[in-house]
């Protein structure tokens, strides 16, 4: 039955947005080198590890705690009961607050272990770098948001001047660079860093009393604004939205497509020289789902499969719960393990090793820091 319902939406989709196309092209795609060849059969995939699902140790306390990020050997990042947190193995350790901060996340690692993320307290954030050892974090010049660091050191986020967001690029403990949306656009996000410098994240543009989202794309050490992403749409369509989460080496890009409308959020991906955009489909039966990372060389995404209020299943409480997914880059999204058969789960970052952090539900609904190894050796289609 569900096949026919999402049948059925793309229909009344293409009817309401195919006006729109033919109304008003789109500009030039963003000059951007061609779309890298996938990796051939077993290239970078481990050889011996084994496929489980690990839990993490949480801090003391009530609340849930969730894998972000993922660094050499056995090192994670993210947070634990709404503090920043980083794990070796199974084991967690605090990073420090500095005074008037009482919590925060860890959103990134690169593979020498530099740390970044985001602290809150008393009404206010802001962006820090940190070490394994070291006694403090280091506060970002004019940062709220730190997104994500390459091995370069190069860091991503955002700061927050005159109530507009503002694109940052750190290098070390000063500013490399501003982040300039396109002109018209307001910027939304700043989410990733590859290693060449490229840079992904997404704004919202008006014109007269149109309005639309796209994704934007930055080249690497340039100081010229971003370009949009292709598909979008400049028509005065305020249903679509475009959330480039992560971009792996290659400058592949993958997000998420948000049609407000039908509350329908569809894994997506971006490849260069970024002239289409496409859409790998959905987990089995869910009519919803998302992209959150992609691993540095190998080409395998991962995100969390859920359900519409909209489209269904109906009555909504008869949806099964969110559940991680991996797509290693052709064919069929896969469903990753639960924790508990009716527990809620969710992807947020993968490794060429093929390990995938995120977090899972236990018996006790209390959401879990999950490591998933060797993850495409368990992943099943439902």
């Amino acid at each position: 039955m569900r096949r026919h319902i999402r049948a059925a939406v793309a229909v009344v989709a293409a009817a309401f947005l195919t006006p729109l196309l033919t109304a008003s092209p789109a500009p030039a795609a963003p000059t951007a080198p061609t779309a890298p060849a996938r990796p051939a059969d077993g290239a970078g995939k481990p050889t011996d590890c084994r496929p489980a699902l690990q839990v993490l140790a949480s801090l003391p306390g009530s609340g849930g705690s969730q894998v972000k990020g993922l660094g050499p050997k056995a090192l994670a990042v993210g947070a634990s009961r709404g503090l920043p947190v980083y794990w070796t193995g199974t084991r967690v350790h605090r990073v420090p607050l500095p005074a008037g901060f009482t919590g925060g996340e860890v959103a990134a690692v690169n593979a020498q272990g530099l740390m970044v993320g985001s602290l809150n307290g008393a009404g206010r954030t802001a962006a820090f770098s940190f070490r394994s050892g070291a006694r403090t974090v280091t506060l970002l010049p004019d940062g709220a948001h730190a997104a994500d660091v390459n091995d370069r050191g190069l860091i991503v986020g955002d700061g927050v001047k005159g109530g507009a967001l503002l694109g940052l690029e750190w290098e070390g403990a000063r500013i490399h660079r501003r982040l300039t949306p396109p002109a018209g656009y307001s910027l939304s996000s700043v989410t990733a860093i590859n290693n060449a410098g490229q840079i992904a994240g997404s704004g919202e543009a008006v014109k007269d009393e149109e309005s639309w989202s796209a994704g934007l794309f930055w080249s690497a050490r340039s100081d010229a604004a971003a370009v949009p992403l292709q598909r979008y749409w400049p028509s005065g369509v305020p249903y679509d939205y475009w959330y480039p989460r992560d971009i792996d080496r290659a400058g592949r890009i993958v997000g998420t497509h948000d049609f407000t409308r039908l509350d329908t959020r569809t894994p997506t991906q971006w490849l260069p020289p970024y002239a289409t955009e496409s859409e790998p489909g959905l987990l089995g039966e869910r009519t919803s789902g998302t992209f959150e990372a992609i691993s540095p060389t190998t080409d395998v995404s991962v995100g969390t499969a859920l359900d519409s209020h909209m489209v269904g299943p109906f009555p909504p409480e008869t949806a099964p719960p969110e559940q991680a997914q991996i797509w290693p880059g052709t064919g069929p999204l896969l469903a990753l393990p639960r924790l508990s058969p009716e527990g809620a789960s969710q992807a947020y970052a993968v490794g060429d090793d093929e390990r995938v952090g995120g977090s899972a539900a236990d018996a006790t609904s209390t959401p879990r820091a999950v490591i998933w190894t060797c993850a495409l050796r368990q992943a099943y289609q439902p």
